[in-house]
């Protein structure tokens, strides 16, 4: 009975039923999450996510059911969506190595194929809007993480992946076909 008047009082949209939820909760999903992704700092980004989309989605919230399972559910899904982006990651990043490592074998065409990219790919970095071009060179240059980053430049970690969503749906755009040239010649 309580926890349908706590669903109820968030549809209602009360900030302390959902912090009421948010500390009963947190850790327990945060153990839960760490299963899958061990690693505490992903693992409490996606709980943060989680409790955002029960509060974006809080109007659609079935008062019958158990919110404890659907916090468990989107905890899971989130978790797995966190794990196949870094799988693709992980896979992009062989294919890179692997043609680096047979670089005595490339040959005059490949290395051209190379420079070219590298020379477009600066082209578009310059295009970026100054804001995304410094939070994406920091992620993907200097290697720092979201955290360290909206730290560094006093803006939130949801602002950081924002500007690096944005920084490569323009670099997917912009080098698609570089990409897929790339990719045959490796393979």
């Amino acid at each position: 009975m309580q926890e349908e008047f706590t669903i109820l009082r968030l549809k209602a949209g009360d900030e302390q039923a959902f912090e009421l939820l948010y500390y009963k909760y947190f850790r327990k999903l945060c153990a839960f999450t760490n299963k899958y992704l061990n690693d505490y700092e992903a693992t409490q980004e996606v709980v943060q996510e989680v409790f955002f989309a029960v509060w974006k989605n809080r109007n659609s919230l079935n008062t019958d059911k158990s919110i404890i399972p659907y916090l468990f559910q989107l905890a899971k899904n989130k978790s797995l969506n966190v794990l196949r982006h870094s799988q693709v990651e992980d896979k992009y990043q062989d294919v890179i190595k692997a043609a680096y490592l047979q670089g005595d074998y490339i040959d005059s065409h490949d290395s051209l194929l190379a420079k070219e990219i590298e020379i477009k790919t600066q082209e578009v970095l310059d295009r970026l809007p100054e804001q995304c071009r410094k939070i994406f060179i920091l992620s993907r240059q200097q290697g720092k993480k979201h955290k360290e980053i909206a730290e560094e430049l006093n803006i939130s970690k949801k602002t950081v992946e924002t500007q690096i969503g944005r920084a490569l749906k323009v670099f997917r755009k912009e080098l698609k076909e570089y990409l897929t040239t790339f990719l045959l010649t490796v393979i």
